[in-house]
């Protein structure tokens, strides 16, 4: 029932904390990892966070996955709910060891409180999802091994015991301390027996715990699955030396933590922050032991139990002499170390048992229980005075009067969660009107996803200085003036400054977003909206989710003159402005208005050929989404739809409409989808003269334009188009398409030479003119041409060959190598003497100058003959 208590309190006090500066990249490492693990991305991050162990963030994720979590808010409540449980079940098992230790209810209580009522770890449970799992699997782990060393305790308790050892160790290296804890007291099991036969269980017991352990970690470890043993190296590299630099207050001065470590750093944090009750009884404890570890070593072989409670006190000695001896990077005060309070709780419950014992028979029995009491009675009021910043919680051995005196001594609130207060608290001061903060601090922009929805919208961070500023430190260049503080033991935790003068930030996010959402079409139309606007890009999301504006955004732009660039960009050929959402060194503006996310950035004065745009994740091999647009191309597309597009023909009518516009080729489509766009184009160009070609292309007798989509268009409201400049040589013929590596899309031709054959045609339609053949095809006879004309078109049409056989009136006048045959043979390919323009078909062939007295014309292909007609010209 306790416990029950225990939740009910974790869920009513749920929303009262704010998150961790680590939380979105613990999140962020366990989406990467799933996705590696699913083989979206190739590898893990490049980075030592890759090494993190996931065996608690993965189910986090998946828990938010499952219940289809989108907003933020939802999201960081629902991992803090789920962090907590974590610690009550870590509470629930050192209420079970502690039971099975002292086979007493009321002691196995107390070590219970005593496990949850800490004040820092507590607050902790809620936005820590790395050091207080350690510390609850820890203590999971301890209860698993003393399980597993019971005299009535099987194989499958070692195989239960190595598996939780192999998570324990996956969530912090330092894990190790409690399997090398277990090997050692089966070694000692092995020294005390005699018998053969329970040699071999110990091996067997052995046996399993280190294979149970080493298949776990390496399941939930996936640095370690492509190289084991490389991985594991350079895993405990890694973890022997931390590369995280930051600077520390310790004992008012200031230190970087990976260069110079006070050997007394730890001892000293863990004494001033731990309750002082536990402190006593924890050391009396240990004092206990060891004496009675002297007094009868030979005990150690024969008291299993004894030798558990060395063990315990092993668990949290060695690791304190290991930092103080070797100097690791430890940092954050002790939240690294926040495991040495699982020994040392059940210790300090060891202590109360001998304090009990020690008066049993003394009327001062009844002084310990009192003094029991109202020390966890005094931790537990402690904890509702500062409630809910018990991560700043400080002991009595320090001065904790003195004003300002603990923040300029220790580091303070480090993770910040409770700068969530001052976002909340500038909502109630203002109601109704938008508020804008300075966002260079990064944990502002954390806190802003914590609020809620209805409110969140009024908030804006900016990437420069707004109206109002959250922290302990302000821009000097500015005049500010202070507002609120939060204070703890007469120490500031941050503080609320306004601009001296009142509100002098304008209203630019909300004009920004609605003279972009106003105006044309987006260039970019995708899962954010762009806009291109008075040297601006605008981003805009009808509505945020957690990775909206978390995943960064990349911005490549490539000029119109590459001489323009920075001189450190001219070797790549284009511009990186990659940003974050919410600011850019001083590029644009971020926020959210009536529901909907912007984001908007400068362009550099330079003119710009093509701007490429998205959001990545790192490592993964696709961007979540990408657009492009081609500044150029959009401009002269948009002037040929203005003035003529409607009123002319394509040159070429197929998926796409290909259009001649003076010397360049306008491809357009009304309805495009993404494999319009993928499949590449290919463009061939005829020259009228061959040595007009590039010096390269002289030899193939055409010349090659193939492009990609996004070299050369765009897209805009669903219609697709593209821009491509024709060379300045005279062309005869232009053929172009799109194919994949499986297909050919589409393809046509265009002869330069039959401009003028639609005119044609509809000149004889116009006079009515009937054609001398009608068939498959409508043949009229003009002048000395033969004109072809098919209303409807196809494939087919177009592909089959075309057959025209002239016999003349005299033989003679045929060329001599046809004087044989005895007739004159101009077969030919539709696209040799015609074009298409609408979905009708046009080809001319000139006849020549001899008279004719008949002709046979029609069309064939290899398998048969499609159509054929005769008619008698007669010296017409």
């Amino acid at each position: 029932m306790l416990l029950v208590a225990f939740g009910l309190m974790g869920v009513w006090v749920l929303d009262d904390y704010g998150v961790s500066v680590d939380t979105r990249i613990q999140r962020d490492l366990a989406g990467h990892t799933l996705d590696y693990v699913l083989g979206n991305v190739e590898t893990l991050w490049p980075d030592f966070n890759r090494f993190y162990g996931v065996a608690f963030e993965l189910p986090l994720l998946l828990t938010e996955l499952a219940l289809g979590l989108d907003d933020t808010r939802d999201i960081y409540l629902t991992r803090h709910l789920l962090s907590h449980l974590f610690f009550l079940a870590g509470g629930l098992f050192c209420y079970l060891l502690a039971r099975r230790l002292f086979e007493n209810r009321l002691l196995a209580v107390l070590a219970m409180l005593l496990f949850l009522l800490h004040p820092r770890i507590y607050a902790h449970s809620f936005f820590n999802s790395k050091d207080v799992p350690f510390l609850s699997m820890f203590m999971i782990c301890l209860y698993l091994t003393h399980r597993a060393f019971d005299r009535d305790g099987r194989w499958w308790w070692f195989a239960l015991c190595g598996a939780g050892v192999g998570l324990l160790v996956n969530l912090r290296i330092i894990g190790f301390v409690l399997p090398a804890a277990v090997v050692t007291m089966l070694f000692l099991d092995l020294v005390r027996v005699p018998e053969e036969k329970d040699r071999k269980h110990i091996f067997a017991s052995v046996a399993v715990f280190v294979l149970s352990t080493l298949l776990t970690l390496y399941a939930v470890s996936p640095f370690l699955w492509s190289d084991p043993v490389g991985g594991g190296i350079e895993w405990f590299a890694y973890s022997s030396n931390h590369p995280h630099r930051d600077s520390q207050l310790f004992r008012g001065e200031w230190f970087w933590n990976h260069y110079h470590h006070p050997p007394e750093y730890v001892p000293v944090w863990f004494s001033i922050t731990t309750p002082p009750a536990v402190l006593a009884l924890g050391l009396v404890g240990i004092s206990a032991l060891v004496l009675r570890g002297f007094s009868a070593p030979a005990d150690v072989l024969r008291d299993t139990r004894l030798r558990f409670w060395l063990m315990l006190a092993g668990c949290f000695a060695a690791p304190v002499l290991a930092v103080m001896v070797l100097g690791p990077n430890i940092y954050n005060g002790w939240r690294q170390m926040y495991f040495l309070y699982a020994p040392f709780c059940l210790l300090a419950v060891f202590g109360v048992r001998w304090t009990f014992y020690l008066f049993h028979r003394s009327r001062l029995r009844f002084s310990a229980y009192g003094a029991v009491g109202l020390g966890v009675s005094a931790v537990a009021v402690s904890m509702v005075a500062i409630h809910p910043d018990q991560q700043v919680y400080f002991t009595f051995l320090v001065d904790r009067t003195t004003p300002e005196h603990l923040r300029t001594r220790y580091i303070f609130d480090y993770w910040t969660p409770s700068m969530r207060y001052g976002l909340e608290h500038l909502l109630e001061k203002h109601p109704s009107s938008p508020i804008y903060v300075a966002s260079h601090l990064i944990w502002i922009r954390h806190h802003h996803h914590t609020i809620n929805a209805k409110d969140r919208h009024r908030l804006f961070l900016r990437s420069e200085d707004g109206e109002f500023m959250i922290g302990d430190t302000y821009r000097p260049e500015f005049e500010w003036n202070e507002i609120y503080s939060l204070k703890i033991y007469n120490n500031t935790i941050f503080t609320i400054r306004a601009l001296a003068g009142g509100a002098e930030v304008d209203d630019s996010h909300r004009r920004i977003l609605l003279d972009a959402t106003s105006s044309d079409d987006p260039i970019i139309d995708s899962d954010w909206d762009v806009y291109l606007m008075d040297g601006q890009l605008v981003y805009v999301r009808e509505s945020c989710s957690v990775g909206d504006g978390e995943d960064r955004f990349f911005l490549h732009l490539d000029p119109a003159d590459v001489s323009d660039l920075p001189e450190e960009r001219k070797q790549f050929g284009f511009d990186a402005l990659d940003f974050g959402f919410h600011f850019l060194s001083g590029r644009g503006d971020a926020g959210i208005w009536d529901g909907k996310c912007f984001r908007s950035v400068d362009l550099p004065e330079y003119a710009v050929e093509r701007i490429s745009t998205g959001q990545f994740v790192a490592r993964r091999k696709d961007p979540v989404w990408r657009g492009i647009w081609n500044v150029r191309a959009a401009e002269v597309y948009d002037a040929f739809r203005e003035s003529h597009k409607s009123s002319v023909q394509p040159a070429i009518s197929a998926v796409f409409d290909v259009y001649l516009d003076e010397r360049r080729l306008i491809y357009a489509k009304a309805r495009c989808d993404a494999e319009d766009r993928d499949a590449r184009f290919f463009l061939h160009l005829d020259p009228a003269d061959v040595s007009d070609l590039p010096e390269e292309r002289k030899e193939y007798g055409f010349d090659i334009l193939n492009f990609d989509f996004w070299d050369r268009g765009g897209e805009s409201g669903g219609e697709c188009f593209a821009v491509v400049d024709l060379p300045a040589y005279e062309i005869a013929e232009i053929s172009t398409g799109q194919y994949t590596d499986e297909r050919l899309v589409w393809s046509g031709r265009y002869n330069t030479a039959l401009e003028g054959v639609t005119d044609i045609v509809r000149d004889l339609r116009r006079k009515d003119m009937q054609p001398v053949i009608s068939s498959n095809w409508d043949v009229y006879l003009r002048d000395r041409a033969l004109v072809y004309a098919k209303a409807r078109c196809t494939a087919a049409d177009r592909d089959a060959r075309f057959f025209l056989h002239l016999d003349p009136a005299d033989a003679s006048d045929l060329p001599e190598e046809r004087k044989e045959y005895g007739f004159d043979n101009l077969d030919f390919d539709f696209w040799d003497r015609g074009r298409e323009s609408g979905g009708e078909c046009f080809a001319v062939v000139e006849l020549p100058a001899h008279e004719i007295a008949s002709i046979s014309t029609g069309q064939y292909t290899a398998e048969e003959r499609v159509w054929g007609e005769k008619i008698d010209v007669g010296g017409e």
